[in-house]
């Protein structure tokens, strides 16, 4: 008697997925600002943008990331301030003086499942995706924020 063993209906194991990528869902197009900038341009231009995170860049590489919470801060101190010489200040004041400096960062490469676990640890929304420069500096090359991140999850396709 011959053996004839079928392999039909046995399958190899589906191939492990590849986790997916920062540059996958990270926003390419961006706001950003320099650190001359005042205050009140940053509030005008969040405003009208409908933002809560704008990264501020000296010559293409990354100085800090001034979030809307911030602006507030910011703005509620200068109030505090210059309430008793009635002045606002916020039209001179510019924005590299409030922002986060060396603010966190990813990399493209780096995974969504550390993207929001980088998130979540330091409490942020949003996090600059830089390349690191021939000078050492970080260059922006996209924007990742909590949002992207659950559209990533919840996409359908």
């Amino acid at each position: 008697m011959r053996n004839t063993s079928s392999t039909r209906g046995a399958s190899a194991p589906p191939p492990a997925a590849q986790p997916r990528r920062v540059r996958e869902v990270m926003r390419r197009d961006f706001i950003k600002i320099s650190g001359q900038e005042t205050l009140l341009e940053a509030l005008e231009l969040m405003r009208l943008a409908r933002l809560r995170h704008l990264t501020v860049e000296s010559e293409g590489v990354l100085v800090g990331i001034l979030s809307y919470r911030d602006l507030q801060d910011a703005l509620l101190a200068r109030r505090d301030a210059l309430a008793a010489r009635d002045e606002t200040g916020v039209e001179k004041t510019a924005a590299v003086e409030h922002l986060t400096g060396a603010p966190f960062s990813i990399a493209p490469d780096a995974t969504l499942e550390e993207a929001a676990g980088r998130l979540e640890r330091l409490r942020v929304g949003c996090l600059p995706v830089v390349e690191r420069m021939e000078g050492g500096g970080l260059r922006v090359v996209g924007l990742l924020t909590e949002t992207d991140l659950l559209r990533a999850a919840f996409a359908t396709t």
